[in-house]
């Protein structure tokens, strides 16, 4: 079957991994690698054994698909520039910045008759399908509850970079969300996906740590869900939390038994059911085993995006709906952004009822969403604190920042 010609635009930190994927996939060839910034597109394209480009404009014509890893403010622009010359479309969460934005983007990509994909990698993970199955096969019976917990000490991460925040982010035009949105958008679909649509929401956050230097919204939240067959659900995470204490939690409980993701170390994921026959080990991946550490490669959980990667190209060769096309990737979009209402609001918030007010079904609009992020924020670049200033006094703080040079 004829290899898909891609092009890879935003040669950032994400890019890696969808670089690497491309190159094993059998279906893939890059053509091209895409950055404004010279220097990262030459990196990635010596590393595709490809041409680099910084107008990614320039390039449409010579591919048949583009791989968008920039940051979330360019997602929908270059999405709608491609698919208007009909090439297919893979684009890193979260899709956009608004639902006017993505829906404009998954209007566009109808209207072209094209692939467009979202990349909500965990749908592809082994471990995440098992849940998927379980708990959609009947396996728990009625599910009842579930519960996800995250956390990321990049705080701590970023501390110790000379880089430290990407500038993006600190930017609520470019980045108006934080770790809810941003990050949580995974396990909120994750949520759907095993669980089923949420129809309410509402919220609790707060930006202690970063609410200075990513101005644009929380480092931390917990979220209650109730699903459209009753179910109820919770999320819990953060960015700010400076020592990991235990990894990702995921467990779904029903009315016959219970399904849990536990991550013991070391890289291993386990899926474990529980019900009357007692305890039944479903999944296991273990890196140090030789037949499974180099299952995907490239890093302790196989390749990050490798079956993502395969997924995309199939779409296109085959001409089908991928997993999480468009309308699905939107949907933990919905569900977030409601919560976050709920939480300014101080009420429960019915997720249909908000996505059809007139503001998330508007046209999308560059101008109002500016004078949306002005009346939001009341930001200005002059006023925001320079991550030097915050590195400063994160250290003098913060006791597990003293030891970052």
């Amino acid at each position: 079957m004829k290899k898909v010609k891609v092009a890879v635009i935003g040669c950032g930190g994400i890019s890696r991994e969808h670089v690497a994927a491309h190159i094993k996939c059998p279906g893939s060839e890059i053509v091209y690698c895409v950055d404004i910034k010279q220097d990262a597109a030459k990196e990635k394209a010596e590393i595709a054994k490809c041409q680099w480009h910084t107008d990614y404009l320039a390039v449409l014509d010579e591919v048949d698909a583009v791989d968008i890893c920039t940051a979330p403010h360019a997602h929908a622009k270059i999405a709608v520039e491609a698919v208007r010359r009909g090439k297919h479309v893979l684009t890193e969460k979260v899709m956009a910045r608004t639902l006017p934005e993505a829906r404009w983007m998954i209007a566009e990509a109808e209207k072209a008759d094209i692939v467009f994909m979202v990349a909500f990698v965990l749908r592809y993970w082994p471990e995440f399908e098992v849940m998927h199955d379980v708990c959609t096969s009947g396996r728990i019976g009625e599910p009842l509850q579930a519960y996800i917990q995250t956390q990321m000490n990049i705080v701590k991460s970023w501390l110790k970079s000379p880089r430290g925040i990407q500038e993006w982010r600190q930017n609520p035009y470019e980045f108006p969300m934080g770790a809810f949105l941003s990050h949580g958008c995974h396990y909120v679909d994750l949520l759907q996906w095993c669980v089923g649509p949420v129809v309410e929401t509402a919220n609790l956050s707060h930006a202690k740590i970063l609410g200075e230097v990513i101005p644009g919204g929380d480092d931390t939240n917990c979220a209650i869900f109730r699903h459209e067959n009753g179910a109820v659900s919770t999320y819990c995470e953060s960015w700010a939390i400076p020592y990991q204490t235990g990894g990702m939690r995921f467990e779904v409980y029903g009315t016959e038994g219970s399904v849990q993701l536990s991550h013991p170390g070391g890289g291993s994921r386990v899926v474990n059911l529980l019900n009357a026959e007692g305890k039944t080990e479903v999944y296991h991946f273990n890196p140090a085993k030789k037949d499974q550490a180099n299952v995907l490669s490239g890093s302790i959980t196989g390749h990050l995006m490798q079956r993502e990667i395969d997924h995309f190209i199939s779409a296109i060769q085959n001409r089908e709906q991928p997993r999480t096309h468009g309308r699905e990737g939107i949907k933990s979009m919905q569900v977030v952004l409601a919560a976050e209402a709920a939480e300014r609001e101080g009420h429960i918030i019915n997720v249909k009822e908000f996505i059809n007010r007139p503001d998330n079904t508007k046209p999308w609009n560059e101008a109002d969403f500016r004078a949306l992020v002005d009346k939001k924020y009341n930001w200005r670049p002059e006023n925001a604190k320079s991550w030097d200033e915050f590195r400063i006094e994160a250290k003098k703080k913060y006791n597990w920042a003293r030891t970052n040079k």
